[in-house]
């Protein structure tokens, strides 16, 4: 199998040409996909111009993918016990387009992902794609697929407007249609949605019942006043009776010390149990 990515030089306008072995493709008017005769590659048409279409090879089955997104339900950045609260539905599994490019800037090769899709959970830009898990698209997969709606030229713009890349940094372009399962749960009367990856188990979601931050914010400024406090207490020492206050004062100081770790540490342990 092939793996590499497509050309985005454009061919003369009067052909379009297979971004494999360059030649000829016959592209039927309003045609998206077109199977090149001679070496059997799947090109992606945009307009003018074709790249290589992929599809993600899917490796999690649906109870994995649930299971993962338990696993992140029972993390840090969630309400405490959200994975036995939360009602989770039957997920929807589809293959979503996204644009894969590759630019190279300043002497360095990187790898932007653009949806060509309606995206609702923007994070899923930061999923990575495994090139040995490329495939050629196969037009069995239609039904799962996500017909692409984002131009290339709009994806053009985005790199230009959202990461400063111009044209003439990009060196490959292709369209790759990522498995993802898509699930809502519901909690506390609220519908969420949340985005597993199929290829890598990656959970991905921009908004979810999240940790409440204010115990922790306060607790931590309580340590910060309590320690300060706790280390003038040598200077203190030391100006009302010299090197013995001084002395006193490190003794009483690590006896303090001692005593608000073990307090601090049983109301960090009650906040976690309770948040």
């Amino acid at each position: 199998m092939d793996t590499s990515f497509a050309s985005t030089n454009p061919p003369p306008d009067s052909q379009i040409l297979c971004q494999q072995c360059a030649a000829p493709l016959p592209v039927e008017q309003g045609a998206q996909y077109v199977t090149c005769q001679f070496c059997g590659a799947t090109n992606f048409v945009d307009k003018r111009r074709a790249v290589f279409h992929y599809a993600l090879r899917a490796t999690v089955r649906e109870d994995a993918a649930q299971a993962a997104l338990r696993r992140w339900m029972a993390g840090n950045a969630t309400v405490k016990n959200l994975d036995q609260k939360a009602t989770i539905e039957p997920p929807n599994f589809q293959l979503f387009p996204m644009w894969l490019v590759r630019v190279r800037q300043n002497g360095q090769e990187s790898v932007l992902l653009e949806p060509a899709g309606a995206l609702s959970i923007s994070e899923l830009k930061r999923t990575t794609i495994p090139a040995a898990d490329l495939e050629p698209y196969d037009h069995t997969l239609d039904a799962a697929a996500v017909p692409p709606t984002v131009p290339y030229e709009t994806m053009l713009e985005w790199l230009r407007n959202d990461h400063g890349v111009p044209a003439g940094a990009i060196h490959e372009v292709s369209l790759v249609h990522l498995p993802i399962y898509i699930f809502k749960y519901n909690y506390k009367g609220d519908r969420y949605t949340a985005v597993v990856d199929a290829a890598t188990s990656e959970v991905f979601a921009n908004l979810f019942p999240a940790k409440w931050e204010v115990p922790y914010l306060g607790l931590g400024a309580a340590v910060f006043a309590a320690y300060f406090c706790a280390a003038l207490m040598p200077a203190i020492g030391y100006a009302i009776d010299g090197g013995t206050g001084s002395g006193l004062g490190i003794l009483l100081y690590c006896l303090v010390a001692s005593v608000l770790a073990v307090i601090f540490f049983v109301m960090a342990a009650i906040i976690s149990a309770r948040v």
